[in-house]
C-alpha cells in the first residue's frame, strides 16, 4: 500500500503543472464570457460559456492519461519496477480521475455562478448537471481504457519488426473490426428489441436553455426519453477485459 500510494504521489507530481494549466485555462475561458456578457449586457453569455467548458471535459480524461503515458514512456521507469501493469495503470486512471472531478466541480461552480446572474431563472438544472457529470465520466472512463489498451498493444508489437512500421494500421483496423461487428449484431431485430426493452430507465429528454433579450431563462420539457442500460454494462464489461489485457501486457516489460 505504501509504494500505491508514492507511485500515486509520483503520478501527481508529474502531472500537476498541465492541470494547473487547464484550471487556468478554465478560468480565461470563462472571464472572456463574462467580459463578452458585460459588454453586450446580457447576462446568459456566460452560462453558454459555462457549457462549452464542461463539453469539453469528454475528452479530458483520456488526454490527460496519454501525456502520463507518453512521459511514463518517455522515463521507461515502469522496466525497473516491481510493481504489477494493474498497478502502475490504476496509479494513473486515479489521478486522471481525481483531476476530472476537481475540474468539473469548478465548471458547476462556475455554471452555479452564471445562472445566479440571470435576472429570472425559472429551473435550477442540478439534477440535469450530475447526470452530465457522470456522463463525462463514464465516456472518459470508456475512451481511456480503449487508448490504453491500443498504447501498450502498440508498444507490444514494436518487438516484432516485420509487423513495426504497419502497427498503427493494424489498430485501425482492429477498431474497424470491433465497431462493424458491434453495429451490425445490434441491428438485428432480435438483438435491438432485447436491448431496447431490457433493463431501461426512463430520463428527461432535453434541457433547454435560451440567450437574449428578456429570454435568459431556462426549461425542461416534458418529453421522457428510455434508456436502455444493456450496451452500458457491455462497455463496462469491454472495458474490464481491455484493462486486464492491457495491464498483462504491461507486466511483460515493454519499451517505448
Amino acid at each position: 500500500m505504501k509504494a500505491f500510494r508514492g507511485l500515486l504521489w509520483k503520478d501527481f507530481h508529474t502531472s500537476k503543472v498541465w492541470f494547473i494549466g487547464w484550471l487556468a485555462i478554465i478560468i480565461v475561458v470563462y472571464s472572456l464570457g463574462l467580459g463578452a456578457g458585460g459588454y453586450f449586457d446580457e447576462e446568459g453569455i456566460p452560462v453558454g460559456f459555462a457549457i462549452m467548458l464542461g463539453v469539453f471535459h469528454f475528452a479530458f480524461l483520456p488526454v490527460i492519461v496519454y501525456s502520463m503515458l507518453r512521459l511514463e514512456g518517455k522515463t521507461q521507469l515502469w522496466l525497473h519496477t516491481p510493481l504489477s501493469g494493474f498497478t502502475l495503470l490504476s496509479s494513473k486512471l486515479l489521478v486522471a480521475i481525481g483531476y476530472l472531478i476537481i475540474s468539473l466541480l469548478l465548471v458547476d461552480l462556475l455554471g452555479f455562478i452564471s445562472f445566479s446572474r440571470l435576472p429570472e431563472i425559472s429551473y435550477w438544472p442540478v439534477k440535469e448537471g450530475v447526470y452530465f457529470n457522470i456522463g463525462v465520466l463514464l465516456l472518459g472512463l470508456n475512451m481511456s481504457g480503449w487508448l490504453i489498451f491500443f498504447w501498450t498493444v502498440y508498444h507490444s508489437m514494436g518487438k516484432f519488426p516485420a509487423i513495426k512500421n504497419i502497427r498503427w494500421l493494424i489498430l485501425a483496423g482492429l477498431w474497424i473490426l470491433y465497431t462493424s461487428v458491434t453495429t451490425f449484431v445490434t441491428s438485428l431485430k432480435p438483438v435491438e428489441n432485447f436491448v431496447n426493452d431490457t433493463w431501461v430507465v426512463d430520463l428527461p429528454a432535453s434541457f433547454f436553455f435560451t440567450i437574449g433579450s428578456g429570454g435568459e431563462d431556462s426549461g425542461f420539457n416534458i418529453d421522457i426519453i428510455p434508456l436502455p442500460l444493456l450496451p452500458f454494462i457491455w462497455e463496462g464489461v469491454m472495458w474490464l477485459i481491455l484493462f486486464i489485457i492491457s495491464c498483462r501486457l504491461l507486466d511483460r516489460r515493454i519499451e517505448v
